[in-house]
C-alpha cells in the first residue's frame, strides 16, 4: 500500500512537472505566454527591470478609478527608490500597483496634492519600461498624464517630489 501512495505522488508530480498538455513537441521552445492570450504589454527589455520595494509601494489598487483613487499621508516618509526621466530624481518616492480595467484611455493626476510632484507610469512586469511621466501639468505643479491602455496591463505609477519636495499625495484615475 505505501508503494502504491509513493507511485501516486510521483505521477503526480510527473503531471505537474509536464503540464496538463504533456511536453511540447520537438523543437517548440515554451514562451511563457497562454493561448489565446493577447499580448498586454513588451516586457523584453535590454536592462534588468527593478525590483519594487516595499517601503516605497503604498498598495496595490487593483481596477479602482476614483478622485482620489489613493491618498498618501506624507511622502516626506518614503524611501528614494526611482530615478523618474523627467525630474530630479532625487526626491523621496510612493508608488502604486493598477491594473487596466477595460482597454481605453485614462488620465492619471495628482491634483489636490499640497507640493510639486513628478509622476511616472512604468510597465509593473518590466519596470525599467517608462510609458510616460509628466512634471508639471499645464499651469498646475502637480502632474498629470492621459493613456490609451490594453485591459489587463498592470502599471507601477511612481510619484515623488520635484527638487525634495514632499507632502500629501492624492492619485487620481479617471477613465476618458
Amino acid at each position: 500500500m505505501a508503494n502504491i501512495g509513493k507511485s501516486l505522488v510521483g505521477v503526480a508530480s510527473c503531471a505537474l512537472f509536464l503540464g496538463a498538455c504533456g511536453p511540447l513537441p520537438e523543437g517548440e521552445e515554451f514562451d511563457g505566454s497562454v493561448p489565446g492570450e493577447a499580448e498586454v504589454l513588451d516586457d523584453s527589455q535590454s536592462e534588468e527591470p527593478r525590483r519594487v520595494e516595499a517601503q516605497t509601494l503604498a498598495g496595490d489598487l487593483a481596477s479602482t478609478l476614483g478622485s482620489p483613487v489613493a491618498t498618501y499621508p506624507t511622502s516626506c516618509t518614503a524611501s528614494n527608490q526611482w530615478t523618474t526621466t523627467c525630474g530630479s530624481g532625487s526626491s523621496r518616492d510612493v508608488s502604486w500597483v493598477w491594473k487596466v480595467p477595460a482597454t481605453g484611455t485614462y488620465a492619471f493626476s495628482t491634483r489636490n496634492s499640497n507640493f510639486d510632484t513628478i509622476m511616472e507610469i512604468r510597465n509593473y512586469k518590466a519596470t525599467n519600461e517608462v510609458l510616460k511621466c509628466n512634471d508639471d501639468s499645464g499651469d498646475l505643479l502637480t502632474s498629470g498624464i492621459t493613456l490609451t491602455l490594453i485591459k489587463g496591463s498592470q502599471l507601477l505609477i511612481v510619484v515623488e517630489g520635484y527638487a525634495g519636495e514632499c507632502g500629501n499625495v492624492q492619485l487620481n484615475i479617471a477613465k476618458r
